[in-house]
């Protein structure tokens, strides 16, 4: 586990491993790390990205308790404590694939301290994550838990997520300030696009770095300046600044030509 760039992230860890098994007790089966902390590429605005799994889905009462929880981790001041994201998930609703993108977690977004329902971690690729390259914090290892996850799913899940996003980009920059039209949200959305035609030619979920890497060497070099620059937008930089900073109209005139160019690349 990279302890770089913040050196606190174990104890926070530990403090969060502890504080569920407290919680939690014999219904608790393991507690896993997910996201670029598993698969590469966590850098200064990456989140913590966690899934516990339990026995039993988890009551009312219990959820209020995990929520201070994190309300208490929340309080202290280092960037891993504010940035914990992720969901709490029964075995159950794990190994079933008619719950997958249906079946609410409860669900901690990245830089709150409320837990609320989401389907944001019941995903394949989060599935695919947890078995393939999931860190271990406590219980058994990930690839026990659920069976390989196929990859014409994967592949399915990431071609839905293009057309999604490639509408809300486009609907966005015709508007004031939002998530896309910023800075931090302009590259994301070049290298996530890379990464998901990456994603859709592998059927496995690559980093951000690996995706911009595949992206210079295969795709049409006309775009290389645009995933460069993306590139340089990410490193050594931090969210909080750039994410309420309006991207250049150019730049986000070129990021949509570029998510319409790689949703003409898509495998029919």
């Amino acid at each position: 586990m990279p302890i770089k760039p913040y050196p606190e992230l174990p104890s926070v860890l530990d403090d969060f491993v502890s504080g569920a098994q407290n919680l939690l007790s014999d219904n608790l089966l393991g507690v896993y790390l997910v996201g670029s902390l598993a698969v590469g590429g966590f850098d200064l605005d990456s989140d913590i990205d966690f899934l516990v799994v339990v026995n039993e889905e988890i009551s009312d009462e219990t959820a209020r308790a995990l929520q201070a929880m994190h309300a208490r981790i929340y309080e202290q001041e280092c960037y891993p404590a504010k940035h914990l994201e992720g969901s709490y998930i029964s075995h159950d609703v794990l190994i079933r694939a008619e719950t997958v993108n249906i079946q609410e977690l409860w669900y901690l977004d990245n830089g709150s301290t409320v837990l609320e329902r989401s389907t944001h971690c019941n995903k394949w690729h989060v599935r695919w994550m947890l078995r393939e390259r999931g860190i271990r914090l406590l219980g058994p290892e990930p690839d026990s838990l659920l069976e390989p996850v196929p990859k014409q799913l994967i592949r399915k899940e990431t071609a839905e997520m293009m057309y999604l996003v490639a509408g809300e980009f486009a609907e966005a920059i015709k508007g004031d300030l939002t998530f896309w039209t910023s800075r931090f949200g302009q590259s994301f959305a070049v290298i996530t696009f890379c990464r998901m035609l990456h994603t859709l030619e592998t059927g496995k979920v690559q980093s951000k770095q690996a995706g911009v890497k595949w992206g210079l060497n295969n795709l049409d070099t006309g775009w290389s300046d645009l995933i460069q620059e993306a590139w340089k937008e990410r490193e050594g930089v931090r969210f909080c600044a750039k994410i309420r900073q309006r991207a250049n109209l150019a730049a986000l005139e070129k990021t949509n030509e570029f998510i319409q160019y790689a949703i003409s690349k898509m495998p029919c």
